[in-house]
């Protein structure tokens, strides 16, 4: 099949056909055109976008804000497998510094108390894994860690450092603890329908963790200045959703899921800065975990 664009009819969280257009302007816009030569380093098959257009919707049911033209699958299987600069985005990983160690290490530690067993019975899955970084950190901490990653390169990577890849997920039940979902959902043409693919696969007490880029005050600005290159959370092709938390709540209550607090986890020596993060954590930002209802 070719390359082409498909319009979602239904907002991706709560189903509404009925959307207001905020932006629209074609792929063949100058500015949208450099963004897009340089941002894939002259990857991208312009002549694929030539004639589509970047077109930014809001609910009018839920609010949701969404791209409303996106890649079909083999437009997405091109654009994160030949357009996306692979051995960028290792490196990226590679030469990362410490401070990303310690967030993991952090959220490990948050894990391991979600659950009354040691961490060689917590069963864990982190779901779109990339290079399996964050799976060899859980693996180091003693869980149980499968890793599901679409891209062979990146399963091949991710295999070779000790990783269990996965490249579907097992049958409906009680396979999972824990879920970790980081700076996926962005991407994902139907969110509803694949979390209720794992809810369905967590364990009655588990808890799945969704992290995705925060799009407060995305439709204030579209309004005032139209696109720029600097709104991440709407960037074209790939941040096709545009979640705030509250729409990010909304999402998980249609898949069975509810908002979940994990313990406090605080440090004496940065006692002010952890209570900020934690704060934010808890009520601002589109880091959330949940738990079945």
């Amino acid at each position: 099949m070719a390359i082409r664009f498909e319009t979602r009819e239904h907002c991706p969280v709560c189903g509404n056909i009925r959307a207001a257009t905020l932006y629209q302007a074609p792929f063949s816009d100058p500015a949208l055109k450099q963004f897009i030569g340089s941002f894939y380093q002259d990857r991208a098959d312009l002549s694929v976008l030539k004639d589509a257009a970047y077109r930014v919707v809001k609910c009018r049911s839920c609010g949701f804000i969404y791209q409303a033209n996106v890649l079909n699958d083999e437009g997405m299987t091109v654009l994160y497998g030949d357009w996306v600069n692979a051995e960028a985005s290792l490196q990226k990983k590679q030469n990362a510094r410490a401070k990303l160690y310690r967030q993991y290490a952090g959220q490990m530690q948050t894990v391991s108390r979600l659950f009354p067993i040691i961490p060689g019975q917590v069963k864990v899955l982190e779901f779109g894994m990339g290079w399996g970084f964050w799976s060899r950190m859980a693996q180091a901490f003693g869980f149980r860690v499968e890793g599901l990653e679409l891209s062979p390169e990146r399963a091949e990577y991710a295999s070779s450092l000790g990783v269990k890849v996965i490249d579907k997920l097992p049958e409906a039940g009680s396979h999972y603890h824990f879920i970790y979902a980081n700076q996926v959902f962005e991407h994902l043409s139907n969110p509803l329908e694949t979390l209720q693919q794992l809810q369905s696969r967590l364990t009655p007490d588990g808890v799945i963790y969704l992290r995705v880029p925060d799009g407060r005050g995305i439709e204030k600005t579209l309004a005032q200045s139209g696109w720029s290159s600097d709104l991440d959370a709407i960037h074209p092709l790939e941040h096709i959703n545009c979640f705030t938390r509250d729409s990010l709540c909304q999402l998980a209550l249609g898949a069975g899921l509810v908002v979940f607090q994990p313990p406090l986890r605080l440090c004496l020596g940065s006692l002010w800065g952890g209570i900020k993060r934690e704060y934010a954590d808890r009520f601002l930002t589109t880091h959330v975990f949940f738990k079945n209802r």
